[in-house]
């Protein structure tokens, strides 16, 4: 009997189709879909929020792939939390996580997997208990009530929280411990137009997107089970029992293996969601990126290539702001690992959209070497007739006092001049982190002006400082010193002639073989490039913008500035690509009632800040608490050295 060789291969191709995928026969790309969903909700009633986030270990399943992760209250990412300026917000944190909990007296490596606490990320808040804290340890079976009081001008906007307990920062957030805290505008200070797509009143236009990493994928060493081993996690979480069938390889291997290619992106603990949209309909995405690794580039883009655009306006920045609406740079809102963005989004006609993250190559010249995701995230199904009542507003609410612009404020009005130095080995400053061990220290209720440099040669990093945003002022030129690393834990400081530095740091080693590579100065330029603002400068934060995390790019050189408002106590800053910040790349200073000692440990074994062949003592206060701009001090240097080379 003759058989069509058509219904053969049709047969072939539904069977290779409706293989049943399982943990012994698992398969790739990991299917996405479902309707989008937003976080359980929490809002707090007559001036309170009361609510618990227990943290144990659940079931969570993408696909076929069922694992074992560390959640709030069960679920991926936790609730939403929305409070009014003015609230108490009181949380319990119950920690049900079990013993053992791997300890190490070793500082800045992976440890602590089952001890926990909660950054409230960008909150304008006290760093004292029972507030936010990140040096509290909550250990295995146990609780502890924090107590966060929201200032009554604190900044209407987008937040969210996170575990920040050293040494398992990364594990627990990346595994999916982070939710969005909101705090809540007040309708009366808002545009006709903003307030029609905002809570309190319209919450079905204001809608919640946090973007987390789902990776097993070794790339960037942070696949989950990579992880998990470094940790020490309890094997009974650990998929490496579970062998493939007709496989070598045990489940944890295949999903590691790079050609599974297990690297994806969720929304709000779905892989690619569909959002049904009104046509014409306007509104406002709170948009996070918590995945703590991973920056994105974001965009609508219509699926059908001759189809209508969405329109995408900037309305606000890492929970501040903006002066007025603005189209995103380049066509695409850029956001480092903890960034956020709130649009305002309006699809004119019917049709498939998607919400996607996708990075060219000129943009690493302002992004050197950093993590980045290139893929979908979400579709967006837009139906039906025109709505008439979506216009843009032309006009922003008002920023409180100590977010207001101070790009115009006199020298002689700044009180404080410091620099965070991002140096190789995931170190700040030329040192591990070690505890609470001040570099600096700033008065309460002062306008501070500092400068955020990275001397290493090709990788970014996003440093974030807690309690404070601080606002960009400039970009400008890098003279100082670049590292090298041996790849070992070893590195040293070279002049940008390539001649070992003179003053160097703690624990240098100088009898370490280190050469710079020929490239090394590749990136160097930021502040040009910055200022002709062409195609290659996504990864620049616009000047005037207020930011919580700000990307220092390698050779960087950023002026900030930002006001100590109200709160005394420790602040911490690190980098938020948080295995660098559990591994090392963290630093405290502290903010003192004003006419108090600015002494600190400013120094790293008596180099300063851009130390090489000469040790100024940049962010070294004299009498009056100011200090040497770094970039004007080099200046100075270079206008001294021609005046002598003329005579």
């Amino acid at each position: 009997m003759k058989i069509d060789v058509f219904w053969v291969l049709l047969f072939l191709v539904v069977a290779v189709n409706c293989k049943e995928c399982s943990h012994t026969s698992p398969c790739t790309p990991l299917r996405g879909g479902g309707v989008f969903k937003e976080p359980t909700q929490f809002r707090s009633t007559n001036g309170q929020l009361d609510a618990e986030l227990i943290v144990d270990i659940y079931n969570f399943t993408v696909d076929w792939l069922t694992v074992q992760r560390r959640l709030y209250n069960g679920e991926f990412p936790g609730p939403t939390f929305t409070v009014k300026q003015g609230d108490i917000f009181n949380l319990k944190l119950n920690n049900k996580l079990q013993q053992p909990d791997y300890r190490t007296n070793e500082e800045n490596v992976y440890r602590f997997p089952n001890s926990t606490n909660i950054h409230t990320h960008g909150l304008h808040i006290s760093s004292k208990v029972p507030q936010d804290n990140p040096f509290l340890k909550v250990p295995p079976n146990s609780t502890y009530d924090y107590v966060f009081d929201i200032k009554t001008d604190h900044p209407a906007g987008t937040y969210w929280y996170h575990p920040h307990l050293h040494g398992s920062i990364h594990f627990q957030n990346i595994g999916g411990l982070g939710g969005m805290l909101i705090v809540e505008d007040d309708p009366s200070l808002m545009s006709t137009e903003l307030a029609s797509v905002s809570c309190p009143d319209n919450c079905e236009h204001d809608v919640q997107i946090l973007l987390q990493t789902f990776q097993y994928n070794s790339d960037e060493d942070s696949g989950y089970s990579i992880l998990q081993r470094e940790i020490h996690d309890y094997e009974g979480f650990r998929l490496n029992k579970i062998n493939v069938t007709n496989s070598s390889q045990n489940l944890e291997e295949w999903l590691e293996d790079s050609s599974s290619n297990i690297k994806y992106m969720l929304v709000n603990g779905m892989l690619n969601p569909t959002m049904e949209m009104a046509q014409g309909q306007m509104k406002r995405f709170r948009i996070i990126d918590t995945g703590g690794l991973y920056a994105v580039a974001l965009h609508i883009d219509n699926v059908d290539p001759n189809g209508a655009s969405c329109t995408v306006k900037e309305i606000a920045m890492d929970g501040v702001y903006l002066d007025q609406p603005r189209d995103p740079w380049l066509g695409r809102s850029f956001l480092v690992a903890a960034g956020r963005v709130d649009w305002l989004v309006i699809c004119p006609e019917s049709g498939t959209y998607e919400l996607r993250s996708t990075f060219h190559t000129v943009d690493h010249d302002s992004l050197g070497e950093h993590p980045s995701f290139n893929g979908t995230l979400m579709t967006l199904n837009v139906t039906g007739t025109n709505q008439r009542n979506s216009t843009l507003p032309t006009a922003l609410p008002q920023r409180p006092d100590f977010v207001s612009d101070l790009r115009n404020v006199a020298q002689e009005s700044v009180k404080s001049k410091y620099v965070v130095e991002v140096t190789p080995t995931d170190t700040l400053n030329r040192e591990d982190y070690s505890g609470v061990y001040y570099r600096y220290r700033a008065e309460v209720d002062t306008v501070q002006e500092w400068y955020f440099t990275n001397t290493e040669i090709f990788t970014s990093h996003p440093i974030h400082m807690h309690v404070n945003h601080v606002q960009v002022i400039s970009y400008n030129p890098y003279t100082g010193p670049y590292g090298v690393d041996d790849g070992a834990g070893k590195w040293k400081f070279f002049n940008q002639s390539g001649n070992v530095c003179t003053h160097q740091f703690k624990g240098y080693d100088e009898t370490v073989a280190i050469s710079p590579p020929n490239d090394a100065l590749k990136y160097l330029g930021h502040d040009t490039r910055q200022a002709i603002s062409g195609v290659n400068t996504l990864g620049y934060t616009q000047i005037g913008d207020w930011k919580d995390t700000v990307l220092i790019p390698p050779l960087g050189n950023i002026t900030v500035r930002f006001k100590t408002d109200s709160f005394t106590g420790d602040v911490t800053v690190h980098c938020h690509l948080q295995g660098d910040a559990d591994q090392g790349m963290v630093m405290v200073f502290e903010i003192v009632e004003q006419g108090q000692s600015l002494e600190a440990n400013i120094p790293s074994n008596g180099s300063y800040p851009w130390a090489c062949m000469t040790n100024n003592p940049i962010g070294q206060t004299s009498g009056n608490g100011k200090a040497m701009n770094p970039y004007r001090f080099y200046m100075l240097l270079l206008v001294l050295l021609t005046l002598l080379l003329v005579q």
